[in-house]
């Protein structure tokens, strides 16, 4: 009877150490993974600068050929430093809309800091600090994130297109909640 208790102890034993080298084979394999899609993340990172630059080169080339009248919007940065946008904002918690204001402070390349002011429809003021990347000239992605302050987080993405920003927009309120919505501005100034 004790040597069938220690055979199936023993069994058990082989059986979970099998299991266990099992999984750390998995997470091995989940490591690469993850490695090789990071890898992956920066090369696509790499070629949309490439790509983006190629775009830039190309709009130039075509203004010359238009007998050097290019778009006036496409000849400023729409991201520079005093540039404030405005507009209205909507989400799944304030239905009725917030108004906007995206103030940038800081420029370097395609990345810029900056500000983001809120009156909700109670009037309480909210304001939060951005950072992101945007194009220097003409149309194009625009990708905006605050910081983690307490529970709140916002990540904003969209599109500069013809003097208007579309972004929408995923995040967390300082209570923890989730919080989704679309916003939409304009320049100004």
């Amino acid at each position: 009877m004790c040597s069938r208790f220690l055979s199936l102890g023993l069994v058990i034993s082989v059986l979970a150490c099998g299991n266990s080298f099992a999984q750390n084979g998995d997470v091995d394999d989940l490591k690469m993974k993850i490695e090789l899609l990071e890898a992956k993340l920066l090369a696509s990172e790499k070629t949309v600068e490439l790509l983006e630059k190629e775009c830039e080169q190309l709009r130039k080339e075509n203004a010359q050929l238009k007998g050097g009248k290019a778009d006036p919007a496409d000849q400023q940065d729409h991201f520079a430093p005093g540039v404030v946008w405005i507009g209205d904002a909507k989400s799944n918690i304030e239905k009725r809309g917030t108004r906007w204001a995206l103030s940038v402070s800081e420029r370097d390349g395609k990345k810029f800091s900056g500000a983001i002011a809120a009156v909700l429809p109670d009037g309480k003021k909210v304001e939060f600090s951005v950072s992101g990347t945007a194009p220097s000239m003409g149309n194009g992605l625009v990708v905006i994130e605050s910081p983690l302050v307490g529970r709140a987080k916002m990540f904003l993405r969209g599109r500069v297109t013809n003097g208007q920003i579309a972004l929408a927009f995923t995040g967390t309120t300082a209570l923890g909640e989730k919080m989704f919505g679309s916003a939409t501005l304009k320049p100004k100034n």
